[in-house]
C-alpha cells in the first residue's frame, strides 16, 4: 500500500509520461523512490530508521550532485535564475539535515524527527521540480531549446560514476555541485 507520499508516484506531473524526455524520466524515477523511502521511514525506529537513513542520505547526495551540476547549469540559460536558484537553495538545506544525519547512528533523540523534517523539505522541492521546473524544462525540450535526452545520458553517465565512486571509496568523492558560499551570495 503507498503511503501519503508514494501515492502521487502515479498522479499528474509527477507520473512519467510517456512523452517525457530521458532527464526527466530519470530524475521523476529518483522521486518516486525518495516518495517510497520517506513512506518507509514514517512510524519506523531503531536500526530499520538508520537504514532507510542511510540509503536517502546517499542517494540524495547523488541526486542533488547531478541536477547541480548538469541539469541547473543548462536550464539556467533556458527557463532563468528563479526556479533554478530556488532548487540550489532548497539543496542547501537538505545537504544539511544530511550532513547531520550522517554523524548519526539512529539512537538519538532527534534522529527521527530529523528524517521527517528531511522528508517535508524534500517531497516539497520534488513536487516543485516535477510540477513547475520540469514543466518548463519540458516545454523548452518540445521548442527545441534544450536536447533533454542528451542531457539525460549525461545524468545517467554521472550517476553511475557516482555510485561506482561509493561502491569502490565509501564517499562520493570531487564533486562540482553549488557552493554554500555562492548560494548566501545569491
Amino acid at each position: 500500500m503507498a503511503g501519503k507520499y508514494a501515492a502521487r508516484n502515479g498522479q499528474g506531473d509527477h507520473a512519467i509520461a510517456k512523452d517525457d524526455p530521458l532527464a526527466l524520466e530519470i530524475l521523476k524515477e529518483e522521486h518516486h523512490r525518495f516518495r517510497e523511502l520517506f513512506d518507509q521511514a514514517e512510524g519506523t525506529k531503531g536500526a530499520a530508521l538508520a537504514n532507510i537513513a542511510a540509503e536517502l542520505c546517499l542517494r540524495l547526495t547523488v541526486h542533488m550532485t547531478i541536477e547541480e551540476e548538469i541539469l541547473y547549469p543548462a536550464l539556467k540559460p533556458v527557463i532563468g535564475d528563479d526556479e533554478v536558484n530556488e532548487g540550489i537553495v532548497e539543496h542547501q538545506s537538505a545537504k544539511r539535515i544530511v550532513a547531520e544525519l550522517e554523524q548519526l547512528d539512529g539512537s538519538e533523540e532527534l534522529f527521527a524527527a530529523k528524517v521527517h523534517v528531511l522528508g517535508e523539505e524534500t517531497i516539497h522541492h520534488i513536487d516543485e521540480e516535477d510540477e513547475d521546473l520540469f514543466a518548463d524544462a519540458k516545454e523548452a525540450h518540445a521548442k527545441g531549446k534544450i536536447d533533454l535526452d542528451a542531457i539525460g545520458e549525461k545524468l545517467r553517465e554521472r550517476q553511475r560514476q557516482l555510485y561506482d565512486q561509493v561502491a569502490a571509496t565509501g564517499e562520493v568523492g570531487k564533486t562540482c555541485e553549488a557552493e554554500a558560499d555562492e548560494v548566501a551570495s545569491t
